[in-house]
């Protein structure tokens, strides 16, 4: 139960990796303002981002507008991280979120490996009614199943490469066009934790 909590208890839950290098933001947008500017800065509890949008709810120019602040403001952010990385995260909740993130995933992985013991174990039970010959083939599959899971937890788990991430920002709307509370499919050539590093920072300014 500790673990599962664990899982669910990420930081920044307003962003969400999709895939590697592919995150959806769920966004709180308040068109009319002045200027477009995060209305509060991101922390690591909030459940949307809060953002007020210089342009009126007519035609989506709103929605325009959103995406073209967040593309600048993602991008600005990640040259100033490429130029010196140690500088730009040394005051935002990077190295947290990268604990709590491990941290989450090893959760999950633990409850999958609980659940999957659990199944080997009553499936155990019925293969002792059976032949010995049956018995012994189907337990040796079922370690082959085991390894090939492990073998593939492993590599889930592993940092994306390069080779997978996207090479560019690019910002789109991927719910909630007429809405207020919209979410915004986020590709970022970076990890979350970086990626929630430049919100973070970025929202302050």
């Amino acid at each position: 139960m500790h673990a599962a909590r664990s899982f669910l208890q990420r930081m920044f839950p307003c962003l969400v990796q999709v895939q590697p290098g592919r995150y959806l933001l769920a966004v709180h947008a308040k068109p009319g303002a002045r200027a477009s500017a995060f209305a509060t800065p991101l922390t690591p509890t909030l459940s949307e981002a809060d953002l007020r949008i210089a342009a009126p709810p007519i035609g989506g120019q709103a929605n325009a507008e959103l995406l073209c602040y967040l593309a600048e403001l993602i991008e600005r952010g990640l040259r100033a991280m490429t130029a010196d990385h140690a500088e730009y995260v040394k005051d935002t909740s990077y190295a947290q979120v990268v604990t709590a993130d491990a941290a989450a995933s090893a959760a999950a992985a633990q409850i999958t490996t609980g659940a999957s013991g659990g199944d080997r174990k009553s499936g155990k039970k019925g293969k002792l009614k059976s032949a010995t010959a049956a018995s012994s083939a189907s337990l040796t599959m079922s370690l082959g199943d085991a390894g090939d899971s492990q073998r593939s937890m492993k590599k889930s788990n592993a940092l994306p490469s390069q080779s997978v991430l996207p090479d560019r920002v690019e910002v789109s709307l991927a719910c909630g066009g007429t809405s207020r509370e919209k979410t915004v499919l986020v590709m970022f050539p970076g990890t979350r934790a970086q990626l929630t590093a430049v919100l973070e920072k970025e929202s302050r300014e």
